[in-house]
């Protein structure tokens, strides 16, 4: 396993950066829409607060906090990720550091919320990450976390397949972990429309049967008998043709899907939590705040992009 010094390292240098806007196949659209859809519930208890966006990369998210909170301020171990969040929402008023992943240089108390999405599973230690959390946040205040589903991605005992990940959770793993820290916690399951749902699910599948096939040791298959006599190229023409059809086929299908789907196919329950996409939780040392934000989850009418 890496040290925190070296999963930092890592992150900084190798992450991706996320482009909100272009999207390479169906299934980056539909993970960025459930990165999204946390951002807007998140910005929905966010409303005039001093909120801090932990792991922001690009700004996407800070930015969506930004349209409600009175202020937030955006972190990340990424200088690039850092430098392209200032330069598309700097003008904003919204606030960007890098940070070094072992402490945040601001005040105690400062923030009245603390949104930290798809990161607390590339943390390596979690005392040291949620204390820091703690020491930063206001008496009152409250810590939302997102994370992927490890039941939808794991086999029991599999380690994460995605190399940026130090551990999975599922819903009770990530409660334990956050009530030996907060007084209270709440755990909620993301879920999407069938058509959605099935792009994630298919995607997490096949990385864990890779991640299988792997773990047993299985490599790739040596060349066919004929693919060794007949020349490389004999039907590359006719292969370049088809690669071009299939392409074109497979844009515009995307092109329809994305026109389809939104963020409005998504929402969160605290059923059927094995089969949730994402996890999100929600944690405070205030009584009240975790009713107040699943009142006010039921009570938003929909979801703006």
């Amino acid at each position: 396993m890496l040290t925190h010094e070296e999963m930092i390292g890592l992150q900084a240098e190798k992450h991706d950066l996320i482009d909100p806007i272009d999207f390479e196949s169906r299934e980056k659209y539909v993970l960025h829409l459930i990165h999204s859809f946390a951002y807007t519930q998140a910005a929905v208890l966010a409303q005039d607060k001093e909120v801090l966006d932990l792991g922001c990369n690009t700004g996407y998210g800070t930015e969506i906090l930004s349209r409600s909170a009175r202020k937030v301020v955006g972190v990340d171990v990424s200088d690039g990720a850092v430098a392209q969040a200032k330069s598309k929402y700097g003008n904003q008023g919204i606030e960007f550091h890098c940070i070094d992943g072992k402490s945040l240089p601001f005040e105690d108390g400062r923030f009245d919320l603390i949104v930290s999405c798809q990161v607390i599973e590339h943390i390596v230690d979690h005392d040291v990450f949620l204390n820091e959390l703690k020491r930063v946040l206001s008496p009152t205040g409250a810590v939302l976390f997102t994370t992927p589903n490890s039941v939808l991605r794991l086999d029991p005992g599999m380690k994460p397949w995605n190399k940026f990940h130090v551990r999975e959770f599922d819903s009770d793993q990530l409660k334990a972990l956050l009530e030996a820290h907060f007084d209270h916690v709440g755990v909620l399951g993301l879920f999407a429309t069938e058509s959605t749902y099935e792009v994630e699910k298919k995607r997490v599948t096949t990385a864990r049967e890779r991640a299988r096939k792997r773990q047993l040791g299985g490599g790739s298959k040596p060349r066919p008998w004929w693919k060794k006599i007949l020349p490389r190229n004999l039907f590359s023409r006719k292969k370049k043709k088809s690669a071009a059809i299939v392409k074109a086929s497979q844009s515009e299908a995307q092109s329809v899907f994305i026109e389809q789907h939104g963020l409005e196919d998504f929402h969160y329950s605290a059923e059927n939590m094995a089969c949730a996409l994402d996890l999100l939780a929600i944690c405070s040392n205030s009584d009240g705040v975790i009713s107040e934000f699943e009142h006010a989850l039921k009570s938003v009418p929909s979801v703006e992009s």
